[in-house]
């Protein structure tokens, strides 16, 4: 194994433990996930709290996204594009959100100094940015079915399905409601309505 994929695969094993675990899965049990030596893992990284890092610097990466998004299947309509990158972003912020919060509620609080947080701000909105810019060549070929300019949608859907994981909000009990919502405020009628 190379070391970028021995890399590759502590971070997505340390992602489903902390998933399951919090930051208290053991450098033991990453290991014993990745099938290598505990010792092997501080050949990769200096501490686990690297690896805490690294698990977040991944989830953030656009890429994974990106590549979501641009392997699509092109659609005839408008409703259909937007219900696809509906679930593209809510199974990302899902994830992101798990993990974070997994790290946020099992520190304590002398360890709440230590930022889990994306290390490069700049880069992080950069990064978001790419994701909208994906998110409105999706939705370009629709352009005529949609309400607004491509690049207003995405901004309006990645928003909405965002602003649907803070804590202090909560969404309908059916998730197919939120996102028929999100195709009926996005796209004219009657197009809207030709995929329900």
């Amino acid at each position: 194994m190379s070391p970028e994929d021995r890399r590759q695969a502590i971070i997505e094993a340390t992602t489903e433990l902390v998933l399951e675990h919090g930051p208290a899965a053991s450098t033991r049990q990453i290991a014993d996930a990745c099938g290598i030596a505990e010792g092997t893992l501080f050949r990769v990284f200096e501490s686990k709290d690297d690896i805490l890092a690294a698990v977040v610097e991944h989830l953030l990466d656009p890429r994974f996204v990106i590549d979501e998004i641009e392997s699509l299947p092109q659609t005839d309509h408008a409703a259909d594009t937007v219900r696809a990158l509906a679930a593209v972003v809510e199974g990302s912020t899902s994830r992101i959100r798990s993990v974070m919060m997994a790290l946020h509620t099992a520190q304590s609080d002398s360890d709440r100094r230590r930022n889990h947080g994306p290390s490069d701000k700049n880069k992080f909105f950069d990064d978001q940015a790419a994701v909208g810019r994906a998110m409105a060549r999706a939705l370009a070929p629709h352009q005529a079915e949609l309400r607004v300019d491509p690049e207003t949608a995405a901004a309006f859907l990645r928003t909405t399905v965002f602003a649907g994981h803070l804590p202090a909000v909560s969404q309908p009990t059916d998730p197919q409601v939120f996102t028929d919502l999100l195709v009926h405020a996005l796209v004219k009628e009657p197009a809207c309505s030709i995929t329900q």
